[in-house]
């Protein structure tokens, strides 16, 4: 009875396990209006599974709950409460590896679909995000995303992040002061470097823009009392990825994209009297290395279009034109 009832029970995760994947791909195909009618029935099989001790399949869960929520968009909030229980438990169980990252990577994708809905969530899911980036045994792989989702929820809620606004921006000066050696020839180190980097700039994007809500002395002091670090880690970035000649480093596109986009969210959210802390060399630098980048005669150096729109655009808003 024993050996039927074990052998029952791996059938019926194999059966979970190939259903939550039909379920997956089915989201990306059906498009907002196929997933919104046919949403209940969808998280149902989500949160069956879910509830099982299927942990196998609760990472594909996770990923379906999050393509739902991009899919349809403000309604998914209705499904919150529901998938809120389990996305939360993966949220603060830091250690569970690639669970705990695609429970962030699903937290980002439900705050950018239902945006200020997702208040109500707020304090335990920024409570979650910042203790694990706290704890000494959080994988290193899980940081960018986790840093990410911050911004993500910066954005959702707008100025009401005003009541997470310290802690986090402490926490990202601390992760500014993360450095290693620029080795080429340690491909593994250098995008662990580059994705962190990535991480933390894209997380200051979410605030910054997410508080331009905020009353205005208090944002204004917000942004003087870290403009020194954003800066400052600008500046790092700026050395780090921009040659002697002017020429930006291979692989390390994204972050000067990154980089860029701040500069923008700054330019754009500070007074015509307060835009000048902006005009420095190595910010001047940076933004020719990416202009000039996509004309490169090097293949391997060149930049994209896209790298070199975001850097006109930071000129725009820092110098004027």
């Amino acid at each position: 009875c024993v050996c039927v009832c074990v052998c029952v029970s791996e059938s019926v995760m194999e059966v979970q396990s190939y259903l939550i994947g039909v379920i997956e791909a089915s989201v990306a195909v059906l498009g907002g209006e196929g997933v919104a009618a046919y949403g209940k029935d969808i998280i149902n099989i989500i949160l069956t599974i879910l509830h099982s001790p299927n942990t196998a399949a609760h990472e594909d869960c996770l990923r379906t709950a999050g393509l739902m929520a991009k899919e349809i968009g403000p309604d998914f909030s209705g499904y919150m409460p529901h998938i809120w229980p389990y996305l939360g438990g993966y949220l603060k169980d830091r250690d569970r590896g690639s669970t705990y990252i695609t429970a962030v990577l699903a937290t980002s994708d439900v705050a950018r679909a239902i945006e200020g809905r997702i208040m109500s969530y707020c304090d335990d899911i920024v409570g979650c995000l910042l203790a694990a980036l706290s704890s000494p045994t959080l994988e290193s792989r899980a940081k960018p995303p986790t840093l990410s989702c911050l911004g993500d929820i910066a954005l959702g809620i707008g100025s009401r992040f005003t009541r997470y606004a310290d802690p986090t921006m402490t926490l990202l000066q601390q992760a500014t002061l993360f450095d290693m050696p620029l080795d080429d020839s340690i491909p593994a180190q250098t995008m662990l470097r580059n994705d962190l980097w990535e991480g933390i700039l894209v997380a200051y994007s979410g605030v910054i823009m997410g508080l331009r809500e905020a009353p205005p002395v208090q944002f204004a002091n917000l942004v003087k009392i870290h403009m020194a670090t954003m800066l400052g880690f600008i500046r790092k970035i700026s050395e780090t990825f921009v040659m002697v000649d002017g020429s930006p480093r291979y692989g390390f596109e994204s972050v000067l994209r990154a980089s860029c986009g701040l500069l923008v969210d700054l330019g754009s959210a500070m007074g015509p009297s307060e835009v000048h802390q902006l005009r420095t060399h190595f910010v001047q630098t940076l933004l020719e290395g990416c202009i000039n980048g996509s004309q490169n005669n090097n293949p391997a150096n060149r930049l994209s279009d896209k790298t070199k729109d975001a850097a006109l655009f930071a000129r725009k808003a820092i110098y004027g034109h």
